[in-house]
């Protein structure tokens, strides 16, 4: 009797085990999964583009005269007005050329004022014929060389203080001094760069877009602007400018985008990344990109016998503590986040962690 009862119990274990057994691949096993609350929310579209920022006035200022640096009087970071002098270069050897320029210049002048006197003397007798041909001749012959010995050395006056002139090198608008190139007792040459100036007012930036991308763009738009070296911050820009002809080369067109945002951390020179906003819509029911299934149809025109693809999108929504699959239609796709235009209801539960494991009608277990 006592070996029958538990026969008896074996049995009803084993039934009841497997009975569990059939439970859980029926879906009776819960699967953890996170899950988003799909909610209406703006998303924009964008074209991603690269480039270098830099001042509105930008200009690198070059040596004319090639001597020592004398005077370095900024310092970069320095803001400097229209005209001041930045850098100066040894020139009492140019200062004295000018004086002696000068000196010539004025003793001409009074050589010329002499000559025209005695010109309009002579001018007056010859008119009474008080004086030959050739005393008028001689008389306007010395005025003329006296005039052109005056604007030889007016000439020399002025090649005399531009030389001078050339060995200060001044702002030619107010900015700042964005960087010194030289320093004190320095040797340079004519042509070698000295100070670079900008004016920080107005920060642009040139990038090219492809002739796809070009369509979609237009001035006045908004511009996203992220700086790799300034990370956590977000700039804002608009387009400036649009250049009528294509690169023949790059095939390629140019575009000008002007920063909003005044921030000294960017410099001239800076590497960013320009995000045009090309289309914005209020309102969208917007998830997380991760949580769509693809999956990808080949049908066949029966007509034409050509291969179309179909790319359709699915994902797991929670209904009854239940996975449920759903089809969906997107729309437009930004920084992981994209529209869902059918197929989904605000306020659904979106799986977005476990979606690739959980079976359509499968227990889920939702975890923080």
């Amino acid at each position: 009797m006592k070996s029958k009862i538990i026969l008896i119990t074996i049995l009803t274990a084993l039934v009841l085990s497997g009975c569990s057994q059939t439970e859980e691949e029926n879906g009776g096993k819960s699967v953890p999964v996170k899950i988003y609350q799909a909610k209406s929310e703006p998303i924009s579209n964008y074209i991603r583009a690269t480039g270098s920022v830099s001042g509105d006035e930008d200009v690198i200022l070059y040596s004319k005269v090639a001597e020592r640096v004398k005077v370095v009087y900024v310092v970069p970071g320095q803001a400097v007005t229209e005209n001041q002098v930045l850098v100066e270069q040894k020139n009492e050897i140019l200062k004295q050329g000018m004086e002696i320029a000068s000196a010539g210049m004025k003793t001409a002048e009074g050589h010329a004022k002499l000559t025209a006197i005695e010109f309009e003397r002579m001018n007056k007798l010859f008119a009474e014929k008080a004086i030959s041909q050739q005393q008028y001749d001689q008389a306007k012959l010395a005025k003329e060389t006296a005039d052109h010995a005056l604007d030889q050395a007016r000439s020399g006056y002025e090649q005399a203080k531009e030389q001078y002139e050339n060995s200060f090198i001044k702002a030619p608008f107010d900015g700042i001094a964005a960087a010194v190139y030289v320093e004190k007792n320095q040797t340079i040459n004519m042509g070698q760069p000295v100070v670079q100036v900008l004016s920080p007012s107005k920060m642009k930036a040139k990038v090219n877009l492809s002739g796809e991308d070009i369509q979609y763009v237009k001035i006045g738009q908004k511009v996203l602007i992220k700086f790799p070296t300034i990370p956590d911050k977000e700039y804002s820009g608009r387009v400036s400018k649009i250049n009528t002809a294509i690169d023949q080369t790059s095939k390629t067109l140019e575009v000008e985008i002007v920063l909003v945002t005044k921030d000294r951390d960017i410099k001239s020179g800076l590497f960013g990344e320009y995000f045009i906003e090309t289309k914005n819509i209020i309102g969208s029911l917007v998830i997380p990109e991760n949580a769509l299934i693809p999956q990808t149809e080949i049908q066949i025109d029966r007509e034409t016998g050509l291969q179309n693809t179909l790319k359709r999108f699915f994902l797991y929504v929670i209904e009854n503590q239940t996975a449920k699959m759903k089809e969906v239609k997107t729309g437009i796709s930004n920084n992981g986040q994209i529209q869902i235009t059918e197929g989904l209801n605000a306020g659904d539960s979106v799986i977005i962690v476990g979606q690739n494991i959980v079976k359509e009608g499968q227990k889920v277990n939702v975890i923080e």
